[in-house]
């Protein structure tokens, strides 16, 4: 299996845990928890069991400083900002709308890459991002009727940071392992909400069972699965491609809910998931070109 189909192979990994996250946080709320707690618990909890995954495969998990200092703020700025504004829009906006706005960031990533000349963008690239904005629309049958601008600037502006934490991501992880990486992104976003969440006192602990174990299957799927697929495939394939084949989230997500929650797929929404695997086709079949070589000081 040459790389960049292995790296596609751990993005869509990624994308498939990820896409358990809505599911869980509703489970999570239903056992007590708010937006607070379970962002500190989700990664935290990832943090430490990254860390003790570490320890017994004997990988040092320290880092000089600089590159230290880039992580944690990846972590806290960078990926809990984004969670943080990204749980913020669920209150004002459907879920199905919040995700595709959020996926927006697929063509941020694209033109971010070009500016910055990390990745040159060829016509392949281009048809696999509309094809596939097109797919995520369909799918989704997001509304704008009744969505409030609160909502749209907090996705949107989730949207913006993660788009420039893949680019910055996409520079200075070529030389550190995905699971280290992880361990200081997690443990960094943890602590940050963690704090937040004691400051505000917001922290809740009276959970029911139901409750912790969503908050440990949050830690699991989308956060520990889902973060440690996405640095290992982003190293391989570059931003660009991993951003793109991503969109695949929302297509599991809608699947898993069918399967787990026995929600009803309109032909629409068929034809949309269709619509998205062609475009992750075209990407994989026309879109690859020989990566840059990153010149990355760490």
């Amino acid at each position: 299996m040459t790389n960049k189909h292995l790296g596609a192979w751990f993005i869509a990994a990624s994308a498939a845990g990820f896409a358990t996250l809505g599911i869980l946080i509703k489970s999570a709320f239903a056992g007590g928890a708010n937006i607070s707690t379970v962002l500190a618990g989700r990664f935290l909890l990832a943090g430490i069991f990254l860390f003790v995954i570490l320890r017994v495969r004997g990988i040092n998990c320290r880092l000089d400083r600089r590159t230290a200092v880039q992580l944690i703020l990846m972590g806290a700025i960078g990926y809990g900002g984004m969670s943080g504004l990204y749980a913020n829009a669920i209150h004002y906006l459907p879920a199905s709308l919040t995700g595709m706005l959020l996926y927006t960031y697929p063509a941020l990533v694209t033109i971010l890459a070009l500016i910055v000349g990390d990745e040159r963008f060829n016509a392949p690239k281009g048809i696999a991002l509309v094809v596939c904005s097109v797919g995520l629309v369909l799918l989704l049958g997001a509304s704008f009727e009744g969505a409030r601008l609160a909502g749209v600037l907090s996705v949107l502006g989730a949207a913006v940071i993660y788009s420039c934490y893949i680019i910055i991501g996409n520079r200075i992880l070529k030389n550190i392992d995905p699971m280290v990486t992880s361990l200081w992104v997690c443990t960094a976003a943890g602590l940050a909400f963690f704090l937040y969440g004691l400051v505000k006192g917001e922290l809740v602990f009276d959970l029911t069972p139901t409750g912790w174990l969503s908050i440990v299957g949050i830690a699991v799927f989308p956060t520990l699965f889902g973060v440690m697929g996405f640095f290992a495939g982003l190293r391989l394939i570059g931003a660009t491609n991993a951003s793109i084949i991503s969109m695949l989230e929302p297509l599991i997500t809608v699947l898993l809910s069918v399967i787990l929650l026995g929600e009803r797929v309109t032909p629409l929404q068929g034809f949309g998931g269709a619509v998205l695997l062609f475009g992750g086709l075209i990407l994989q079949l026309w879109g690859h070109e020989v990566r840059h070589e990153m010149v990355t000081e760490v």
